[in-house]
């Protein structure tokens, strides 16, 4: 009831505090492992996402058949998502989450977190398919044409989902076209134009193509 408390006036340190004391206290008391589960919940609250972590994961380990586990299998998976950095930086947090999320969906699918956790994946593949796009432009305006192909294709692979495919299939018509490789460029604006007729990249592509590949009709 203490630590309940402090969590209603926002007071997450002491909160924190109350129900670690309670847990090292009472070790086999009933309330032991939810104490645990709301340190966790304290601690994700107060913005402190590695001590959340490592307490969730603690909760999970020692009570696998807890009631409470797609819960607290959520809230870890969301501390690394809330931590998730903007695309020119390191996305190991990204991935974590994402790996969080996808054990939460294959252990607990018809939990109402697993729901959520589908959402938050299509966000974090958007995210990472993003910094993909950002890297192989990178490679492509200094002229590593073949550098900014793999992580293109990478996206049409791993991303399949991602708002960011009808760019990523534009930028490799841009490489292939740069490389005289006509053919593999019609290709593609083929498949563009099929799959993502009202995109903006459908219009760039075939003027490029046009413009690069003469002995081409196109309707």
């Amino acid at each position: 009831k203490e630590g309940m408390k402090y969590l209603k006036t926002k007071d997450f340190e002491n909160a924190v505090g109350v129900f670690n004391e309670l847990e090292i206290v009472h070790p086999y008391s009933s309330l032991s492992s939810k104490s645990q589960l709301m340190a966790g919940f304290a601690q994700y609250m107060s913005n402190e996402y590695e001590e959340a972590i490592l307490t969730l994961t603690k909760f999970i380990e020692l009570n696998p058949d807890h009631e409470s586990i797609p819960y607290a299998m959520y809230l870890k998976a969301y501390s690394y998502y809330e931590r998730m950095p903007a695309v020119d930086f390191d996305q190991r947090t990204s991935e974590k989450a994402i790996e969080e999320f996808k054990e939460l969906i294959n252990k607990f699918p018809r939990s109402r977190y697993a729901k959520k956790s589908i959402l938050h994946l299509n966000t974090l593949n958007n995210h990472l398919a993003a910094r993909e796009i950002e890297i192989a432009k990178f490679y492509q305006s200094q002229g590593f044409y073949l550098a900014g192909i793999k992580r293109y294709k990478k996206i049409l692979s791993e991303y399949k989902k991602s708002a960011h495919i009808p760019e990523a299939i534009f930028r490799l018509i841009e490489s292939y076209t740069s490389l005289g490789l006509s053919r593999q460029a019609i290709y593609l604006y083929k498949i563009l134009e099929y799959n993502f007729k009202q995109t903006q990249w459908v219009k760039e592509a075939k003027g490029l193509v046009l413009k690069n590949a003469n002995l081409v009709k196109f309707k």
